[in-house]
């Protein structure tokens, strides 16, 4: 889920539309590139790498951003963030052949002794059968994990290089987190004498947020979001 707002100026008119976070994919120059929710591992796949892939080099950032509730201008924080792809659920053959076949020679007997001989039958057959069938699935679980052909030998991340210096939009002024206060997320940076960061979309009109386009409105919020 993503939330975002939208505020305009009571002065110029200037509109700013302000999200809450985003996940973003370091390139091989450095920049980060934005993967826009809710496609964020298809837009990392078109890069050459799965969300995991892109987490196990280093290369997987989240932007959470702010605004400077002093001189209205816009703020992130840029932080590594883990993530690990949910692959189809699979039974390993070995593993199959142990629960399978150890449960027939308890339960097929029995159902001998009660006579059940449909059930002892039916039982019988799918416990022996069911190895077969998990290393049926798993063939084409992999056929298509191969079909990916993920990671790409052109995708970012095969050497190491340094933190993100900037964020998706080259204004922004890069901050740090701070120790959460009842439950925010909080941060600070550069942006003025005074700063006094705020969540960016949460950003309501009684914070008087000055316009960092005209320097005499503030900003009023016309619209709230969740994507």
């Amino acid at each position: 889920m993503s939330v975002s707002c939208v505020g305009t100026c009571s002065s110029c008119g200037a509109r700013r539309f302000w999200l809450s976070d985003t996940l973003s994919l370091q390139l091989d120059d450095g920049r980060l590139k934005c993967l826009p929710h809710p496609a964020e591992s298809g837009y990392c796949e078109n890069e050459g790498l799965t969300l995991a892939q892109a987490s196990e080099r280093g290369r997987l950032y989240r932007e959470t951003f702010y605004v400077c509730r002093n001189c209205g201008r816009d703020g992130e924080t840029i932080e590594k963030e883990v993530a690990r792809d949910w692959d189809p659920f699979t039974t390993s053959v070995r593993g199959a052949m142990k629960w399978s076949w150890g449960s027939a020679v308890i339960v097929v007997p029995f159902l001998m002794w009660m006579r059940w001989w449909q059930g002892a039958e039916v039982i019988g057959g799918t416990t022996l059968l069911w190895p077969g069938v998990c290393w049926w699935e798993n063939r084409k679980i992999a056929k298509v994990s191969a079909a990916r052909g993920l990671p790409r030998a052109d995708a970012p991340g095969q050497f190491p290089i340094g933190k993100p210096t900037a964020g998706c939009c080259a204004e922004t002024v890069i901050g740090q987190p701070l120790p959460s206060e009842a439950g925010a997320t909080r941060a600070t940076g550069p942006c003025c004498d005074k700063p006094d960061w705020i969540e960016a979309f949460g950003v309501k009109d009684e914070d008087r947020v000055p316009c960092s386009t005209c320097r005499m409105g503030v900003m009023a919020v016309s619209e709230h979001a969740i994507h």
